[in-house]
């Protein structure tokens, strides 16, 4: 302010006597105007700009602002507002932001509200920024519910409730890690229903559907009552206890210090689950079968403990059933074997290694040929010859059954054309039909399309099928089967007497043939309760009409018995074992070809037996 003097203010410069004057002690107009003199006159503010003896040269203070402040020194005017204005004008922009801003977030939460289905707050006195932590607090909780739920949908089995097979191993796993570092033994049940699928086949499959719902509650109660109960701290799922899928279950036992406690635990589920299950007005009866396999005797990871025990179960379902079985090495070489002769089973289909023989069924009468049996033969290039009770059975657990006997009917067809061709006219072939070509394959097209492609009559085919598979067929199999014999197929029921199948079910099926199991023409001349049955069977043939085969008939005594009995038909090594194509050839078509070409059919003596054969007694 020392740059301020009288030539700026022409018309505003006042004298006044020094005397006169009271000096102002105000400390910010002093602070401001360090080299200029201040004072009052008349209760005027005046600044001094010239001093001339004892008089003052002096400006009113409000005229020197507008001279100085207003006009001279603007910008310095401009700077000390904007000092004051700024950062009002700030706080304005940033409230007008957050406003925006938190308008934003709110049209999001409410967004939010509405996906979670929360309720919309509603208007009260707190302020915005307390509503808005109430919101988030709102949606916090839904989200650590939709958290929990999500967490049970990815390792929940959703019909049962229980952990399923991916949250199982992963738990086993955890757990087998620990037990290494402690070296601890640790157990797993694996379970399987026996008689489930009937139970789905007979009632649909919501009715077998509220029989897993029923059974998993049971084996939660067991695991609570037993104490090997352990609960997901997240899901709150039991995860010692799974549905591995389908109708198998598992049980994982932590601690077993006690060898027997696995033992007893089995023993506890076979019982719970052999109780009557009550579904409306029906009551139900299923069994379990148990494979046991413990850690580390039996394998020391999740995946191998699991398949062991499945191993395990499935031993106890050969033994018969409603048992339990703890695992074994020696069942691991069986399963190692299984596997083994199903890749084996795959390159010999794929290179044609197999080849069929046929085994004559004759009349008892004159031993003429009615049909031949064709049967499946495997010769390996390492073992030799394998078994068919051996490769069949594995062929159906793993649905090979399906091509092979795609195989199996063709090439029978294709044998019995050539035959048929060559004057067997009235000579059957037949051909055994597992329950998985009965599920998988729709009957009547299928045996049709062979025939068409194979030339071979439709009376000339005997379709053979296990008593067993006919208590478990299918309506739809049924009339499949009916279809067949309206076309000229013939149905057997093969093994007939071990299937427990009732005589209202025989009278109703699609049937023209019953073969007689081996066991009771095995055991008929030893005990009479065996004779006995023999005769009922044959009177019951007789009056639905049915013709009678009496299987495996490998002595003369047997024969007569049949014979004796009415009983039509014999097959067994008596009469021949199972021959090559060729060798029926030669001794059916080349030695008496025109018996053949007049009667369709010839002859096809016993061995070992005197027996008449049109009025000649044949040694």
């Amino acid at each position: 302010m020392s740059a301020l003097h009288q030539d700026l203010f022409p018309s505003s410069v006042e004298k006044i006597s020094i005397s006169e004057t009271e000096q102002s002690k105000n400390s910010f107009l002093s602070a401001l105007f360090l080299n200029n003199t201040v004072f009052i006159q008349d209760k005027k503010l005046y600044f001094v700009v010239k001093k001339e003896q004892k008089i003052y040269h002096a400006v009113p203070m409000r005229a020197m602002f507008n001279k100085v402040i207003l006009l001279t020194n603007f910008p310095l005017l401009v700077l000390f507002i904007s000092a004051f204005l700024l950062p009002f004008y700030l706080n304005i922009k940033n409230k007008r932001k957050n406003y925006i801003l938190i308008k934003g977030i709110n049209n999001k939460l409410a967004s939010l509200h509405h996906i979670f289905e929360i309720p919309t707050l509603e208007k009260s006195n707190h302020d915005t920024f307390s509503k808005l932590n109430t919101s988030l607090d709102l949606i916090l909780d839904k989200a650590n519910k939709f958290q929990h739920e999500s967490s049970i949908n990815i390792f929940q089995d959703k019909l049962t409730g229980l952990s399923d097979r991916h949250a199982y191993l992963q738990h086993l796993s955890e757990q087998l890690e620990k037990a290494e570092k402690l070296n601890t033994k640790k157990s797993l049940l694996f379970i399987d229903l026996d008689g489930f699928k009937q139970v789905n086949d007979s009632f649909g499959h919501s009715f077998g559907d509220e029989i897993l719902i029923q059974v998993a509650e049971r084996l939660k109660t067991t695991v609570r009552n037993q104490s090997l109960s352990s609960l997901d701290s997240v899901t709150l799922l039991e995860k010692n206890l799974s549905r591995l899928g389908g109708d198998e279950f598992s049980i994982f036992i932590e601690d077993v210090a006690d060898p027997a406690k696995a033992v007893e635990v089995a023993q506890h589920i076979i019982q719970e689950i052999e109780r009557d299950f009550v579904l409306g007005n029906k009551v139900i009866k299923i069994g379990a079968s148990i494979g046991i396999a413990v850690y580390p005797d039996s394998a020391v990871n999740a995946h191998a403990l699991l398949q062991m025990a499945d191993v395990a179960m499935y031993r106890a379902k050969t033994d018969g059933r409603g048992i339990f079985r703890i695992y074994s090495p020696e069942m691991g070489n069986k399963m190692r074997r299984h596997h083994y002769l199903l890749e084996e089973m795959r390159l010999a289909l794929a290179n044609q290694n197999f080849k069929l023989s046929f085994q004559p069924i004759v009349n008892v009468q004159d031993c003429s040929i009615l049909y031949f049996e064709s049967l499946i033969r495997w010769n390996h290039p390492v073992e030799g010859e394998i078994t068919p009770s051996e490769f069949i059975p594995i062929a159906e657990d793993s649905n090979l059954i399906l091509p092979l006997g795609d195989w199996i009917i063709h090439e029978a067809c294709r044998q019995m054309a050539a035959w048929f061709n060559a004057g067997m006219k009235k000579v059957k072939i037949s051909v055994n039909i597992s329950g998985v070509q009965l599920k998988h394959r729709e009957l009547h097209p299928w045996v049709m399309d062979i025939l068409d492609k194979t030339g071979l009559p439709s009376h000339a085919l005997l379709l053979e099928i296990t008593e067993s598979c006919f208590i478990e067929a299918t309506s739809d199999t049924i009339e499949q089967l009916d279809l067949l014999r309206k076309e000229g197929v013939q149905i057997a029921i093969d093994d007939f007497g071990t299937g427990f199948s009732s005589l209202s079910t025989l009278a109703d099926l699609p049937v023209d043939i019953i073969k007689i199991d081996k066991l009771f023409i095995d055991q008929a001349n030893e005990k009479t309760k065996y004779n006995k049955i023999l005769e009922s069977i044959s009177e019951l043939g007789k009056k639905l009409n049915l013709k009678l085969v009496a299987e495996g008939v490998e002595e003369a005594e047997q024969f007569e018995l049949v014979r004796k009995l009415g009983i039509q038909c014999v097959q067994g090594y008596l009469v021949s074992r199972p021959e090559t194509s060729r060798n029926v050839g030669t001794k059916v078509l080349k030695n008496n070809l025109n018996h053949v070409a007049m009667t369709g059919t010839n002859v096809w003596l016993p061995q070992k037996l005197n027996t008449t054969v049109n009025n000649v007694v044949i040694k």
